[in-house]
């Protein structure tokens, strides 16, 4: 066999025995995996991040670890994607305030050239709401409403809203019909208990009447505290695990991110917490970090 070939053929066994990985790896092995998907905790798991990726994670049985990684000894400790947080500020980009129906259009319009913003919008009267959305659907934009009462949450559902912030607080009479058009259109809908105010205690129920119904819930902390707002959804009845998942895969769903974080998985962004005690016993765990990656770079 001619030489060429033969090292040709030396380099593909070599690369079928395991994957390859552009710069060093880095690898936390031993803890126990919470992905943000909703599967079962792994226990002693391995995931292997390279860039600013990761490239595997599961069970050391199906992970190999590349022999010159970088290794981080995890046992004792539980992996969970970071937070995603659907609207981090009070104020946050892409809030429109328009005055008029062709001030609205305006509006929309600045924010298709710059691409990549989102739009946000409150309460608003209806024919310059009803502008907003038919701009936004002409630009391809999402439209995340901030409502407080059932008949926003309606009025926002109806016009093609693609995400909630905010929760019913003046009735306790919820709308089975729009729990349902909630739950079949998959609109994420982010509590912001931290900023219900007086109306707390109506709005935790409410919390959790929409997720017993099946709505997608997600955290928005509207400029406070996200690892308040998953002990606020605990407090409101939703389990621990299922504020994992809200508080990151459904998070990177209503932001149209879910390919690229929100999860533990292969090729998603290396977005990590390594937190020292189990959040689904106690959500207030999250608190308790160990160690940060944040596009496997890490952090404080």
């Amino acid at each position: 066999m001619p030489r060429n070939a033969a090292l040709a053929l030396l380099s593909l066994a070599l690369c079928a025995c395991g994957p390859v990985y552009e710069g060093r790896a880095r690898v936390i092995i031993g803890a126990v995996l919470i992905d943000g998907a909703g599967g079962p905790p792994l226990s002693n798991s391995v995931v292997v991040v390279a860039g600013d990726r990761i490239r595997a994670a599961g069970a050391p049985s199906s992970v190999p670890i590349p022999s010159d990684a970088d290794k981080i000894d995890g046992a004792g400790n539980f992996l969970v994607p970071a937070l995603v947080d659907v609207c981090d500020r009070a104020d946050p980009p892409g809030l429109l305030r328009p005055v008029s129906p062709a001030d609205a259009r305006a509006m929309v319009a600045e924010l298709a050239a710059r691409k990549g913003t989102a739009i946000h919008i409150g309460t608003l009267p209806p024919a310059i709401a009803a502008a907003v959305f038919e701009a936004a659907r002409e630009a391809h934009i999402p439209v995340t409403g901030h409502f407080s009462t059932q008949a926003e949450a309606r009025f926002l559902v109806d016009k093609g809203a693609s995400g909630l912030v905010g929760m019913i607080r003046d009735t306790e009479d919820l709308d089975s019909a729009l729990l349902s058009r909630l739950r079949d259109l998959r609109i994420v809908v982010a509590p912001s208990l931290g900023n219900a105010g007086a109306a707390l205690e109506i709005a935790k129920r409410n919390t959790r009447r929409l997720f017993a119904a099946g709505v997608p819930l997600a955290v928005a902390s509207e400029g406070g505290d996200p690892f308040r707002e998953t002990e606020l959804l605990a407090e409101a009845g939703v389990p621990p695990l299922d504020v994992i998942v809200a508080a990151t895969h459904n998070g990177a769903m209503a932001l149209h991110q879910l390919e690229d974080r929100g999860t533990i998985e292969a090729e998603r962004r290396a977005d990590l917490l390594l937190v020292s005690a189990n959040p689904a016993e106690d959500i207030k765990n999250l608190r308790r970090v160990a160690l940060r990656m944040i596009g496997g770079e890490f952090g404080h």
